[in-house]
């Protein structure tokens, strides 16, 4: 099989993917969305979905010294872990939204309104829900490592793609408007092109020359197959 094939998808599945990416580049052209509401939304969305994974990885693979957390003090150690750490990545994070938008009085404009704030409030709580949804859905395989690994390099790709385009310089030289119109289409084209080819995604991080990773399932499996051998 050619590893960078694209992954198998219906073509309802390759329809929904297109028109949710390309979406909020359609409202931006059309209907006059502000690009620096689609990003402050990309930004809160990439964040959550950082956060989600290093739950899942508490929850699923690495818990408590290799057993489940337990007790409001361990979860209370976790959470306060998990704080810290998302208050480190978030400036990082930001870059391509400060580079772009920190002085563009329209973008600050919109943390007065309340419909706006609102609307990220929604964004978060259907993160939760998606999270939930991960969780059950870990419950019941065993590829725990894999998947959540798949979807960390995933949202690392598609924000290193932000990241290039910020540093060419050419995107801040447009405005806040056209500069962040052409971020929005990049995310776009990062999340279709990497939900499509995630292996490109991994290669995009690591370099061509990275080893494969190797999962404790996969080293579990080696061990159980070589003990047959036996």
């Amino acid at each position: 099989m050619d590893p960078d094939a694209p992954s198998a998808r219906s073509p309802e599945a390759l329809a929904a993917l297109v028109a949710t990416s390309i979406t909020p580049v359609a409202g931006i052209l059309i209907l006059g969305w502000l690009p620096g509401a689609v990003l402050v939304s990309y930004f809160v969305d990439t964040f959550v979905g950082f956060g989600v994974v290093m739950v899942m990885v508490m929850l699923h693979v690495t818990g408590d010294k290799g057993r489940p957390i337990v007790g409001w003090k361990n979860w209370a150690k976790a959470v306060a872990g998990l704080a810290i750490l998302g208050a480190i990545m978030a400036l990082p994070l930001s870059f391509p939204l400060w580079f772009v938008l920190g002085d563009d009085p329209a973008t600050h404009a919109l943390f007065q309104d309340r419909n706006f704030l609102a609307a990220l409030a929604v964004q978060v709580l259907m993160s939760v829900y998606a999270a939930m949804r991960m969780h059950r859905m870990l419950e019941a395989t065993h590829d725990d490592e894999k998947i959540l690994a798949a979807r960390a390099i995933f949202l690392a790709a598609r924000w290193l793609a932000l990241f290039v385009a910020m540093v060419t310089g050419l995107v801040g030289a447009l405005g806040p408007r056209i500069g962040g119109f052409v971020l929005v289409a990049v995310y776009a084209g990062a999340s279709i092109y990497f939900e499509l080819f995630p292996e490109r995604a991994a290669r995009w991080l690591r370099g061509s020359g990275a080893k494969p990773i190797v999962y404790e399932g996969d080293l579990e499996s080696r061990n159980a197959g070589a003990r047959r051998k036996r």
